[in-house]
């Protein structure tokens, strides 16, 4: 490989892109177990979160140079110091995807970390006073697009049924052998 102008890696032989092979199709009996899945919730939840997800990042991105998992950083700190470990608890992101988004935040000086009081290896996380403003300034934002999506919805109701999928959904994350099928699947044989 030569470098290019901006110091890239060049390939200098150009490479094969492979195409897929639209002569071989799936069964049907596959077509139709695919079919059967997207009517299950757990598959509409997450088709709900990504087009939710999508759009919030069209909004606050552009809008407030926030993206998701800064958005969900600091909407969970709101006025409250947290740990790492803690925010990565609450917010169901990743510990290190949370640390690099940390210090994109404090970079900018939205957050700022203190010692923890009981724990010398871990740090508190809070919001700074430019930090809380742009909470403040994405709020009504956040509350007009969440009134939009629960338009004609009763919103006690949706709120208990979701309350309701988070419980069940954490014992089947606390217990995943209890939610397979009646016979388990075969183990797979080692190598002779």
């Amino acid at each position: 490989m030569t470098p290019d102008s901006r110091g890239r890696s060049e390939r200098s032989t150009p490479v094969a892109i492979r195409r897929p092979n639209l002569a071989k199709r799936p069964s049907p009996a596959r077509d139709r177990a695919a079919v059967a899945m997207d009517g299950f919730i757990t598959v509409k939840a997450v088709q709900l979160a990504e087009i939710i997800s999508r759009g919030a990042s069209q909004v606050f991105e552009t809008r407030f140079g926030v993206k998701n998992t800064e958005l969900r950083i600091l909407v969970h700190l709101g006025h409250q110091a947290l740990a790492v470990n803690e925010l990565a608890r609450r917010t169901h992101v990743d510990k290190g995807w949370i640390s690099r988004s940390l210090r994109g935040l404090e970079a900018r000086g939205l957050v700022a970390r203190t010692a923890h009081p009981t724990d010398a290896r871990a740090s508190l996380v809070q919001l700074t006073e430019e930090g809380e403003a742009l909470v403040r300034s994405f709020a009504p934002v956040a509350a007009a697009r969440n009134r939009r999506l629960l338009a004609g919805l009763d919103e006690t109701e949706v709120y208990r049924l979701f309350d309701a999928l988070i419980l069940r959904a954490e014992d089947i994350l606390l217990a995943p052998d209890s939610a397979g099928p009646e016979h388990p699947p075969p183990r797979h044989r080692r190598g002779r």
